[in-house]
Order: structure tokens, then sequence, then C-alpha cells
């Protein structure tokens, strides 16, 4: 319960990909709705500088019809990241603030997973953990990176040329509702909606009980236990991203023995560099939060 808590206490550390505002009942204190996003920060810097208008609007659609100009830029009119609306847990959440939730993050995970590594006894590595700390990318306790990167380095190891596909991005993979129960036994998975985004590539989710129901998100289980916190939800929330494979069991590139920082080199040439190549042909990797 004490990760859950300090989850909903700040988006500092929300570090998944994935981040949230929660909005509670007045009196009973009861969770009424959570929105969720994994939208990146790059993509909002560029409609800032280039439709500040739209920025605006997308803010009083999404999080709050009374935001304003002067709450999303300086007098000078730079766009301000962590303003009013996009900076807590409970005050909305329009965009990925997190420093470590950047799309640079995740190019750098995929990029360092391209490479195929091998044991000095040459047999190749396959272990989610074992890979994420030879390869030192991303971080090991997060249980994305580690998915993420064992996916690419899946197709890696198919002699694929491996890069992530177009649009670049984090998106919503969907949402466990095994284990939950409502009070009126309906559905839970109805209750979640996204909002932005493509259905194939949604970046914004939230989840609430229909006014008519007679109760709130609150009143809903999981594991038995009582919605308190968004991170109860977003421990079931599946993140994914696209990464594209092609001219598979064709690549050049080599496989490296051992790992990155011991000085060791790729079989049969020099150690260790990065193979992100151009590709076409899709597959898919996720990572549970």
């Amino acid at each position: 319960m004490e990760r859950w808590r300090s989850a909903d206490a700040s988006r500092d550390v929300q570090d998944e990909y994935c981040e949230w505002s929660v909005t509670r009942q007045s009196g009973t204190n009861k969770m009424t709705r959570v929105t969720f996003t994994c939208e990146g920060p790059e993509y909002w810097r560029f409609l800032a500088a280039t439709d500040p208008t739209q920025t605006l609007a997308l803010y009083k659609q999404h999080v709050d019809a009374s935001a304003t100009q002067a709450d999303l830029f300086t007098p000078s009119g730079a766009y301000i990241l962590r303003n009013r609306f996009n900076n807590s847990t409970s005050n909305g959440a329009m965009h990925l603030v997190q420093r470590n939730n950047t799309l640079g993050a995740e190019i750098e995970i995929a990029g360092a997973a391209t490479v195929s590594r091998l044991r000095a006894d040459g047999s190749p590595m396959v272990d989610t953990l074992e890979l994420i700390r030879c390869g030192r990318y991303g971080a090991e306790q997060r249980h994305s990176d580690p998915f993420i990167g064992a996916r690419v380095n899946f197709h890696a190891r198919s002699k694929a040329d491996v890069t992530v596909a177009n649009p670049v991005g984090i998106y919503f993979g969907g949402l466990d509702t095994q284990e939950w129960e409502t009070p009126d036994g309906s559905d839970p998975a109805s209750f979640w909606k996204y909002t932005r985004g493509t259905p194939e590539r949604p970046v914004r989710a939230v989840i609430e009980v229909p006014s008519d129901r007679g109760y709130v998100l609150g009143d809903v289980l999981i594991d038995g236990r009582a919605i308190q916190f968004g991170g109860q939800i977003a421990d079931r929330i599946q993140m994914t991203i696209r990464a594209l494979a092609t001219r598979i069991g064709q690549s050049t590139a080599q496989p490296v023995r051992g790992c990155v920082g011991d000085g060791a080199g790729a079989a049969g040439g020099p150690g260790g560099p990065l193979s992100v190549s151009a590709v076409l042909s899709a597959g898919d990797t996720r990572g549970r939060l």
C-alpha cells in the first residue's frame, strides 16, 4: 500500500511511461475517476511552439475547461511543461513530465537492445534480466524497460534489422481487469475508455464508473481490496511499443560476446556497437506495469 501511496503523491515517481491524476468524491474522499497519459513531452513542446491556440484547446477539452493561456505559457510565450494542470496527481495530467519518461529514453532502450549478446561459452543471452544488466539499457527494477528490451532483442537474435515503428511512442496496450469485482457484477473493463490517440495507438485513458450505476470507482475491488489509489490500477495497465523487423535472417550485424563495459568485442569484429537499421515489417513489444 505504501508503494501506491507514494506513486499517487508525486508524478516524479511515476516512471513507467505512464502518469496519472486522481479525482476524488467530496466528503467521502472515494476515488471517482483516474486519468492516465503516456504521451511524450516532445510532441507538446512542438505543438505549443507551433500552435498555442490548439494547445490550449486540448487542455480545455481533456483537463480543465477553465485553463487559460497564462496557465500554460510564460509572458514571453514559452510553454510551461509542468504547468498547474500538468504537474500534480490531483489537478490533471495532459502529458508525461517525469524526467525518465521521454521518447529519447525509449529509443535508447530499443537501440541498445538490438545488439545480440553471447555468454562467455558462446551461447546466446535470452533472459530478460541478463540482457538488461549486460546491455546496460534502462533500469532493471522497472517492469517496462527489461520487457521492452527483451522483445526487441528477440528480433535481433533472429538476425533481423530492427527499429521502433513510426510514429515513435509508448502506447497503452490494455487494462487487465481479472480479479476485479464491482458492486453490481458489471464488467469493470467497460469503465476504461481511450480519449486521445487512435484505437491502435492510444495515448490517453480515463477510468470511471458511469453516474447511473449508484457507486463510484472507490467501491470497486481489486484482489478483494477497495480501490484507494491510482497506482492499484496502474499495476494492471499494459504499455506497448511497436518494433519493426526486416530482412529476417539476413542481417550482417555480428553478435557481441560479453557485456557493455567489460572490454568484450563482437564475434569476429570490434566490440559492442549498436546496430539500428531502417525496417519494414511489424512486431509488437509489451511491458506490464
